[in-house]
């Protein structure tokens, strides 16, 4: 940590300080009132900030679809992430684990839950949003606090009178959609807004019914020196679960019923352990998840003078889950003990206190933040075998959290220079317990439910930033970071800790180092950064058990390209280059032949065929250099607009996806996810209030998945098999928009 601390202080302090010159102007403006990249006070990170012009643009995209034409940024689906449902993020490569370790905020409130529940971003009308910041890497861990280790995404919602809209789409899959937005003025000093929208879909995938609604209320009101916002949202949402199909080998029964080749668009379905394919169970009931999401947020903003300003945030949200998952056995008229039932519920109460002071010179200026936050989350889940039976178990858990941080940006005018440094203490208090009630049918042994001890942890982090950025000249920037980031587990992590029974992982810490370049005139815009990330600790959630792995060191490159090539034609571009790898670490095998491995142990056996030949035998297997799973090396998009006319646009959007090792292959020797090439077009008409859009997604028609795990049975019998999520082939959409 000190040697590259020392190492990129050196360098960005030679970079600097040789650049200095006369400028032209002054490039970098504290006092700006748009929201710009430094307006974060986190100078020397790279930071993209998607304003109101690309959103409109891409209205009919959900959240991750826009979020995935920036460098860094790569979208994992299940399903076909109807409305970015059922999608995870990931940022500095961090797999499987992803979905804890970006943290995604609304208004700088944090979405990311106790548990290990995925992001509801479909109730973020896309027509809601006046802008995302996207941080890329740890340094907005001084900010926010856990879990922003690869990097943080900010989506900030209209506070103001909105556009009176409505939108309307329908496409394949008998997908429909309707967005409403409308606002009002109270009064000269006051404002309410209303952001709806609801949405079905058949899906490509059978039994994989969607619909949602969403809602959106915020009023603002100004009393002389303080601005108050009140913000409520609320989102429901039902979906049928089609679940996995089946690549590579064929074992049991369940395994020829669910063949990828044979059908990409069934559901997944149960059969025996017997193994001639000609058992199964066409008869079992779907799978199905639903969620209600409530979130009420409210914001004051009081200036005590022109330099000085206090903000305050109470907040609070509650969510319901219901899930039902089918265990082989299952049909619609008799359960099987392996069924589960699970409805959980988490509330999160949340209190934040910031003081911003600024000092402004003819020579320099500075921004200091200093913040409060405390909250208290709460988790409480009910597990049985089916809806109306008794309950078999129950885990209770609660998260406590308090932080102090400062943030400070100082500006050199006369040199171009912005320095920021800042640091964060954040105390967290985790306690959990369960009941299992053995006799409850699913739940009479100790195999059908684990039953674990009382567990209470306290523990302190601290995170830590330092940045500089220095323009070079009118066009040119340079910039450089180092920081410090942490995470604690979540409950789903806990409760399939290493040991069984025990609800105990390690903290997760990490540092990195960042440096790039931007370069911006009249018609390029360049933001381009070599990074390199060490963690500690790194928490794996898979389906068998979790650990704190050994470490691994992350380094890439992200490039964001726009170009307009005249006044008709521009490109849209990103490239990401991500080599996340083990530095250490060995693999012990477990004991037994291939017909009788012990499946207690995450790899494979000793005398199995699969450690022998594949694995060079012996009694460890090394991880060093081996490659993290569910990590693309590359992922590039190209989007290339053009105005054929004054009333109507042209859409060209190519994706690349590298090909990467599937979730639970630490070993690298399973088959790879492949790669694959993505095309989507469009053409909008602009008439005055109407627009209208057509498009084609998956123009080539393309059979892709970018998911898939592989069995957590660890014998040569399994060995190839993993269970993939495809995605969906050529699909048409037709979009109408009209402001009144």
């Amino acid at each position: 940590m000190i040697k590259k601390l020392s190492a990129f202080l050196i360098t960005y302090l030679l970079l600097a300080f040789s650049a200095f010159a006369d400028l032209p102007e002054i490039l970098i403006k504290p006092n700006n009132e748009q929201y710009t990249r430094l307006s974060s006070g986190l100078a020397g990170s790279n930071i993209s900030i998607i304003d109101e012009t690309i959103l409109k643009e891409n209205y009919n995209k959900n959240l991750p679809q826009i979020l995935e034409m920036y460098s860094g940024v790569e979208i994992r689906r299940l399903y076909d992430g109807v409305e970015g449902t059922n999608s995870s993020i990931d940022m500095r490569g961090f797999g499987e684990a992803s979905k804890s370790n970006v943290l995604i905020l609304v208004n700088g409130n944090r979405l990311n839950e106790i548990d290990m529940a995925n992001i509801s971003f479909s109730h973020i009308p896309i027509t809601s949003i006046e802008r995302i910041e996207i941080v890329r890497g740890g340094s907005a861990a001084t900010i926010y606090g856990s879990g922003a280790v690869g990097g943080s995404i900010n989506v900030v919602t209209k506070n103001d009178i909105i556009e009176d809209t409505v939108n309307l789409s329908i496409g394949s899959y008998n997908a429909k959609k309707i967005d409403f937005n409308t606002g009002s003025r109270i009064d000269e000093n006051s404002a309410i807004s209303f952001s709806a929208s609801a949405a079905t879909s058949d899906t490509f995938r059978d039994a994989a019914d969607f619909e949602n609604q969403n809602f959106i209320v915020n009023y603002k009101n100004k009393i002389t020196d303080m601005i108050v916002n009140l913000d409520l949202f609320l989102s429901f949402k039902e979906q049928d679960l089609p679940g996995p199909r089946v690549k590579g080998g064929e074992v049991y029964n369940y395994h020829f019923c669910n063949r990828y080749e044979d059908s990409r668009i069934a559901k997944h379905i149960g059969g025996s352990f017997a193994t001639n394919g000609d058992t199964c169970n066409t008869n079992q009931r779907d799978d199905y998840a639903e969620a209600e999401n409530m979130r009420i947020n409210a914001n004051v903003e009081y200036t005590l003078d022109e330099l000085n300003k206090f903000f305050v945030n109470l907040g609070y949200k509650d969510r319901l889950d219901k899930a039902f998952l089918a265990a082989n056995a299952n049909t619609n008229e008799t359960p099987s003990n392996g069924d589960r039932y699970l409805k959980t519920e988490t509330d999160n109460n949340l209190f934040n206190l910031r003081y911003e002071t600024k000092k402004v010179e003819e020579d320099y200026s500075n921004i200091l933040n200093l913040g409060f936050e405390i909250g208290h989350a709460f988790y409480n889940s009910d597990r049985r075998r089916k809806e109306d039976e008794q309950l078999g178990q129950n885990y209770h858990a609660d998260l406590k959290a308090r932080a102090f941080y400062f943030q400070n940006t100082t500006y050199y005018n006369e040199l171009d220079l912005a320095m920021s440094l800042g640091a964060r203490h954040e105390r967290s208090e985790t306690a959990a317990r369960d009941e299992v009630y053995r006799t409850v049918a699913g739940f009479v042994n100790s195999w059908d439910a684990t039953d674990h001890d009382t567990y209470n942890n306290d523990r302190n982090n601290t995170a830590f930033n330092i940045g500089i950025e220095k323009g070079v000249n009118k066009n040119l920037s340079i910039y450089g970071s180092y920081s410090e980031s942490f995470r604690i587990p979540n409950i789903d992590e806990n409760i399939k800790a290493t040991t069984s029974g025990n609800f105990h992982l390690e903290d997760q810490e990490s540092d990195g180092i960042e440096i790039g370049l931007l370069y911006q005139n009249d018609q390029i815009d360049i933001n381009a950064s070599y990074y390199n990330m060490d963690t500690k600790n790194e928490i794996q959630y898979n389906q068998s058990v979790n650990t704190n792995l050994d470490p691994i060191e992350r380094q890439g490159i992200n490039i964001d390209l726009d170009y307009k090539i005249d006044e008709k034609q521009k490109i849209m571009s990103s490239f990401n280059y991500t080599e996340a790898e083990f530095t250490s670490g060995t693999l012990t095998p477990g004991s037994g032949g291939s017909g009788t491995c012990n499946y207690d142990n995450t790899t494979y056996c000793s005398n199995s065929s699969t450690w022998q030949n594949l694995m060079g035998g012996g009694t460890s297997y090394s991880l060093a250099g081996k490659s993290v799973p569910l990590v693309s090396p590359i992922t590039y998009s190209i989007n290339y607009v053009n105005r054929l006319r004054s009333d109507m646009t042209f859409n060209l959007e190519i994706k690349y996806n590298d090909e990467k090792y599937v979730s639970n292959d630490q070993e690298n020797i399973e088959p790879k996810i492949p790669d694959y090439y993505l095309i989507n077009t469009s053409l909008s008409s602009n008439k005055g209030p109407y627009v209208y859009k057509i498009g084609i997604n998956n123009l080539t028609n393309e059979k892709i998945y970018d998911f898939a795990i592989s069995s957590t049975f660890h014998d040569d019998a399994h060995y190839g098999l993993s269970n993939v999520y495809p995605l969906p082939e050529r699909n048409y959409f037709v979009d109408f928009k009209y402001t009144f």
